[in-house]
């Protein structure tokens, strides 16, 4: 976020919220000893986000800290309109990615920033309050007055700067099962006009799933565990007419994946799962039985290196304008391996009825694995016009840059060494040392250009104009290369690649966005606006499998129509916003097990690995409302409760089908054709769907949350801060053929804050999913050998509890 003036000279604070009109010349004497209480915020930036006529909502790190929401999951589950899935990301109002966020091609959404910095990983949104923890959360189509093109919506997390005092804070806390965390901060002047803020935190945190493996592998921890690392330094300068404020990063972690929870395995069959054996098949071994269990001999790791993150805010006074310069630059290199059977079973000795040599030794270890190198960087310049004037403006050049190197594989350790040279009378070119069945390999580009700007104009003194427009030029590259090797144990496996199995896939896109809003403005932070949006987002690829046409999707388009505003009286403020949504071209995968979809007059099962492939939903209509009432009863007091209805419907889903009359989209849980005879066979018409009509994925109907805290002023005992949080969401389809369905979920949270009189030192205790709800964000297809079984999903975080100590000095 930009600095329109340092911290060096004084620390600005954050805009008035509800009731702090009406604060006492207590509060007004109050030392500002608690850091987390203040937003530090660029010159007329933060004061415009809260005047501007879109749906809008800022957390503070105080208050995430006393109401017990601080990860991604919770502060997204308190915001009105947003989704969040731990593998899919954020969406909003029902417009977010419809692929993993692991998977390369299509872009977020909803953009996040660091400081006004891309972030790529959703969950970075909860920084840890002893670096900064504030949160802008803007709900629409965003980019014309700073940053990358945002379809959905964007996040902006604020860090804490260097201060012209001295201060600091140390933490230290304990959770479940052992696990603790530690870190502190220093922030002061090193001269009059250089400062620093120099920080560490360090987190542990054993597995709390229980491996049901026998033995001794049944002890070892696996899934979920945590061990990170961040170390921070900051440096800003003022010099004249001119501010530059850097913050450089490093992240470190050693952690396990997570894995699903199986309730049933496949031991009856198929034998073969596509590639090679089935590793389920025959497997009789123990099933889990209540959540959080799994069952697995390979503990897999996930661990980051390299990672470093820079990014510069800087700004010049020019007396008629401000020049503002945000950029940053990050590079990483991330690996890991993971458990892929699911089982902890490491081979079975073919018995007489199978198809393999009595006795073969048939491995059934089978494991998930990936090492990828990246990085990426942007720039950005912004001319700003000075305050003070009926008529504001802003003009700004954005330039984005991303490259990805990725490779992953599906291997198979315990496999004989046919599988590296080939055997039988099968050929694996260039060998494979690696024992996979599957391998990809993904070279990725995006280069984003992109000119806004934005004017304000008071009309009168109550009405106002607000409008921008972004013109974006998007280009994207790949090179991605793919084979699959069928193994059949012990003496034969093959390079079974198409022969089409890389792909140069290039696109290069362009698209116009913007908003203009009229509102209403009868006194200082009250209005009522109405206002039109449109979001634009370049095309999308599948990337590793599928071919073109096949894995690429056109551009998407949102518009946008709102009633809005915010109104204030007394200690209550009131937000709201009724809205309509045509979403042009939707970029929906499509799971397919061919490398080609399957037309009539093949009647061939769909056999082999699932993969996705791209098509567009032509139009997809959302509409709803939200709302949030915050009330401050006092100035140690903060209690919020939000709602959202949605109403997501595909209105036209039925693109025409490659090689066929038919439109629709493939089911590949349905045959192609249906009928008695085989060689009178007609078309099956479950297999061709169309969607329109069906419910867009991963949208919940309705979504309501009451958060917050309640001080109590102890006089020189201290204060004391009950608080918490109760999310509720509907239930939702998790794929467009509105299949699969996961459940509604309440969610209750407590925390319990003491603070000493001088407000140097806190102790919190905080319990997350205190009735221990058990839900699950998705639900997973896996198709093994024609037949199809379904799995569930990750579940969501169980019961948690913390016990965390902040001293302030």
């Amino acid at each position: 976020m930009m600095l329109a003036a340092s911290p060096l000279a004084g620390m600005a604070q954050e805009a008035p919220e509800a009731g702090d009109r009406a604060e006492d010349a207590e509060t007004a004497q109050r030392k500002d000893v608690v850091e987390e209480r203040a937003i530090v915020v660029s010159g007329s930036r933060f004061q415009k986000l809260l005047e501007s006529s879109q749906s809008k909502a800022v957390i503070t790190a105080e208050q995430r800290n006393l109401a017990g929401v601080g990860t991604a999951r919770q502060l997204l589950d308190i915001q009105p309109g947003f989704n969040f899935t731990e593998d899919f990301g954020i969406n909003v109002r029902g417009v977010g990615r419809q692929t993993a966020q692991t998977l390369l091609g299509q872009e977020n959404t909803v953009i996040q920033y660091v400081d006004g910095f891309i972030n790529l990983v959703p969950s970075n949104i909860a920084e840890s309050t002893l670096f900064g923890g504030n949160v802008q959360f803007t709900r629409g189509p965003a980019g014309t007055t700073y940053g990358r093109n945002a379809l959905a919506g964007a996040i902006n997390v604020q860090s804490r700067a260097p201060t012209p005092e001295f201060v600091g804070q140390a933490q230290v806390g304990i959770g479940r099962e052992g696990a603790y965390n530690y870190g502190m901060n220093i922030s002061g002047p090193i001269t009059d006009n250089l400062g620093f803020r120099l920080g560490a935190q360090r987190y542990i945190t054993p597995s709390i799933m229980k491996n049901l493996a026998p033995g001794s592998l049944g002890l070892q921890d696996a899934g979920f565990a945590v061990k990170n690392l961040y170390v921070e330094l900051q440096l800003e300068w003022r010099i004249g007419g001119f501010h530059i404020r850097n913050r450089s990063t490093t992240f470190r972690y050693s952690n396990q994946p997570g894995y699903p929870t199986m309730t049933s395995y496949n031991s009856a069959g198929p034998v073969f799962g596509g590639l090679s054996p089935n590793p389920q098949y025959g497997y009789t071994g123990p099933t889990a039985t209540e959540p959080y269990q799994i069952n697995v001999d390979t503990v897999g790791y996930d661990r980051l290196r390299d990672n470093f993150q820079t990014i510069t805010n800087a700004d010049l006074d020019l007396g008629f304008a401000t020049l503002y310069y945000v950029g940053g630059y990050q590079t990483y290199v991330s690996t890991g391996t993971a458990d892929r059977d699911l089982t902890s079973r490491s081979s079975y000795a073919a018995a007489p009825t199978d198809p393999f040599a009595p006795g073969t030794i048939v491995p059934t270890q089978y494991t998930s694995n990936y090492e990828n190198d990246n990085h990426f960087w942007s720039q950005e310049a912004r001319l700003e016009s000075k305050p003070g004037s009926r008529l504001s403006w802003i003009l700004g050049a954005y330039y984005f840059n991303q490259h990805f190197n990725e490779h992953y594989w599906e291997a198979i350790p315990g496999a004989d060494d046919v599988l590296v040279e080939g055997g039988g009378g099968g050929i694996i070119p260039g060998g494979n040392p690696l024992k996979a069945e599957f391998e990809q390999r993904n070279i990725y580009d995006i280069r984003s250009t992109a000119l806004f700007g934005n004017v304000t104009y008071d009309i009168t003194d109550t009405i106002r104009f607000d409008g921008g427009l972004r013109h974006t030029w998007d280009e994207k590259e790949a090179l991605t290369d793919f084979r699959y090797i069928y193994y059949y144990p012990p003496f034969y496996a093959s390079d079974v690649s198409p022969a089409v199995h890389s792909a140069n896939p290039f696109r290069r896109d362009r698209g116009l966005s913007g908003r203009a809003a009229l509102a209403w403005r009868p006194s200082s932070g009250d209005q009522l606006y109405l206002s039109y949006s449109r979001g634009y987002q370049s095309s999308a690829f599948t990337l590793g499998q599928g071919l073109p046409p096949y894995n690429i999707s056109d551009s998407q388009h949102l518009d946008v129509y709102e009633i809005g505003g915010n109104y204030t009286a007394g200690g209550l403020r009131f937000d709201g916003s009724i809205f309509y949504q045509k979403f042009h071209d939707m970029q929906i995968p499509i799971s397919s097990a061919n490398i080609l979809p399957p037309v009539p007059p093949r009647t061939e099962p769909s056999l082999g690995p699932v993969f996705s492939t791209f098509t567009n939903a032509r139009l997809a209509e959302i509409y709803g409302a939200e709302m949030q009432v915050t009330w401050r009863p006092n100035v140690h007091s903060n209690i919020v409760a939000t709602y959202t209805y949605l109403h997501p419907t595909f209105k036209s889903f039925c693109p025409p089908v490659v090689g066929s009359t038919s439109c629709g989209v493939i089911d590949i849980t349905q045959p192609p054709t249906v009928g008695d005879d085989p060689d009178n066979q007609t078309i099956n018409p479950l297999y061709f769907r169309d969607l329109s009509g069906n419910e867009v994925p991963r949208t919940p109907r309705n979504k309501a949350s009451l958060y917050g805290y309640y001080g109590f002023d102890l006089g020189s005992s201290g204060y004391l801060y009950p608080g918490g949080s109760v999310t509720y969401q509907s239930g939702y389809y998790t794929d467009a053929f509105n299949r699969n369905r996961v459940g509604g979920r309440t969610v209750v949270g407590l925390t319990l804050t003491y603070r000493t009189r001088d407000e140097r030192l806190d102790i919190t205790g905080t319990v997350s999913n205190l009735f221990r709800k058990i839900y699950s964000d998705n639900s997973i297809i896996q198709n093994v050998g024609g037949t199809v079984q379904r799995l569930s999903g990750y579940y969501g975080p169980d019961r948690y509890w913390t016990v965390t100590g902040r001293y302030r000095f």
